[in-house]
């Protein structure tokens, strides 16, 4: 944040000296253009700096030279690329470090998540297999107390019938002798 604000003040005075300077270069400018006609031809090149026949920056007018003034913007605006640039670089780099972190405690809690929810499937498919077990049984000692039941009566039912017919077998011997031994 310090650094951030002497930045911040440098580049304040660089601009304001470069306005100074170049409103200063430019009054001068005019006046020796309008007093003396010069054999030398000025033009512009990419960055926009006036340069003579020689190539080399004017440096006419103003309390900094403009050549001087643009290699010191030049060389700040650099400084501070290169610091943006590792700021940036070192931003990612946490923002990496951070990244895989989070990465790593989210497998960790997708791995304790997936083994509590196997551990509850297993326990629930046991007490699924002993409630079945328990139905079964159930069914198996209903269906015996049935099949039971139902041979109990079938041999009562049996045991009435073999009664009944030696009640009437007797019944019917009875009248049977009893014919016999009266004479008609």
């Amino acid at each position: 944040m310090n650094t951030d604000n002497r930045l911040i003040g440098v580049m304040i005075v660089v601009m304001s000296l470069f306005f100074m300077s170049f409103a200063y270069g430019s009054e001068s400018n005019i006046k020796t253009a309008t007093e003396t006609i010069s054999s030398k031809r000025s033009g512009i090149d990419e960055e926009g700096s006036k340069k003579d026949s020689d190539g080399k920056p004017d440096e006419s007018g103003g309390i900094l030279p403009m050549g001087t003034l643009h290699m010191v913007i030049m060389e700040d605006r650099t400084e501070v690329l290169s610091k943006i640039d590792k700021q940036r670089n070192a931003t990612l780099a946490y923002l990496t470090k951070e990244r895989l972190a989070v990465t790593g405690e989210l497998e960790k809690e997708l791995n304790r998540v997936t083994d509590l929810f196997q551990s509850e499937r297993q326990a629930t498919m046991v007490e699924m297999e002993a409630i079945g077990n328990r139905i079964v049984e159930n069914a198996i000692l209903k269906s015996e107390r049935l099949i039971d039941h139902f041979f109990i009566r079938a041999v009562q039912l049996a045991l009435i019938i073999v009664i009944a017919c030696s009640i009437l077998g007797f019944i019917i011997f009875r009248l049977v002798a009893k014919r016999k031994s009266t004479p008609l």
